[in-house]
């Protein structure tokens, strides 16, 4: 088990690290893609590239926390709200929206990667890559935003 969180609800210290990420992704994400705007490719790419990396990281970190501690559910079980509906149907949407994000961030890097020269310029694939980063960067912030309430609500209320 880890430690007790440091922003004073019953999360552990690696539930906060996760919830204040949402505050770096984002901005980290506008950066590069106002990088790739610019003409700045390999930024973009490294960009990315290490913030997959060590969002991938603590994705694994995170899912193995919440199995050892017994589940979402067992989580949040102390909550005032643990068995409100509306609490339950968040955490599915949270769940399916952090899960299409993966898929789609995973699936642009694997695509990326093969059709993009090194160092990447723009070429056939740009259209396709742009369409599916834009999903992309909507499906993150859309799991930041499920992320806030489901916190709040599960483990600081």
């Amino acid at each position: 088990m880890l430690p007790s969180g440091f922003l004073g609800t019953r999360g552990d210290i690696l539930m906060d690290l996760v919830i204040l990420s949402f505050i770096v992704i984002l901005p980290v994400l506008i950066f590069s893609w106002r990088k790739v705007r610019v003409g700045h490719y390999q930024t973009h790419k490294r960009t990315q590239l290490w913030l997959a990396g060590v969002l991938a990281v603590a994705v694994i970190l995170f899912e193995i926390d919440i199995r050892i501690n017994g589940g979402t559910f067992a989580l949040i079980a102390p909550s005032p709200y643990a068995d409100a509906w509306w609490l339950t149907a968040i955490i599915y949407i949270h769940l399916l929206i952090a899960v299409t994000t993966s898929i789609i961030w995973t699936g642009l890097i694997i695509f990326s990667l093969k059709r993009f020269d090194r160092p990447p310029v723009p070429g056939a694939f740009s259209a396709t890559h742009r369409r599916w980063g834009k999903a992309g960067m909507i499906a993150m912030t859309l799991t930041g935003l499920t992320a806030y309430p489901l916190y709040f609500f599960g483990f600081a209320a």
